[in-house]
């Protein structure tokens, strides 16, 4: 269970030129671009595994997760470790750019905004800043699922 304090604590990302906000509570810990083996079968935005401290972190290209335009990850880019419903993953983003608090009022909820994919849950008002909530056991629910069926089948 989470508490209050977490609720309102964001990781903010940036990839392309938008600003995407995980919550605190989901981040692990932030790294520098390591090397990542690729894994045969897997969707396009499974970038592949890395090896964290002796364990095997799968990892997802946000930018093409979220259909935005490609771009290799180059030295500058992180590797954002979150935990979700379906296990650890970490997520490829062009840089960590901050840690807000928003209040519960900076919140429009994404049901309320046409056309906005599933795999967001609100557009938060940070000042001048719209940043875009992600739902991270969205963004991965098939994620794990189609990679363990890619590697039964190899």
């Amino acid at each position: 269970m989470t508490t209050e304090n977490s609720l309102d604590q964001w990781v903010v990302l940036r990839l392309d030129c938008g600003e995407f906000a995980l919550p605190v509570c989901h981040v692990l810990e932030v790294l520098r671009m390591v090397a990542i083996q690729s894994l045969p079968e897997a969707p396009p935005w499974v970038a592949g595994i890395l090896n964290l401290r002796g364990r095997g972190i799968m990892v997802m290209d946000l930018r093409q997760r979220l259909g935005l335009p490609a771009k290799e990850p180059d030295l500058h880019s992180q590797i954002v470790i979150v935990d979700t419903r379906e296990g650890t993953l970490g997520l490829i983003a062009d840089e960590v750019i901050d840690i807000i608090t928003l209040s519960r009022s900076a919140f429009k909820p994404a049901e309320q905004l046409s056309g906005v994919s599933p795999l967001f849950t609100a557009l938060a008002h940070a000042g001048e800043r719209l940043i875009l909530i992600l739902d991270v056991d969205r963004l991965t629910s098939d994620t794990f699922t189609t990679v363990a069926v890619g590697a039964s089948h190899a």
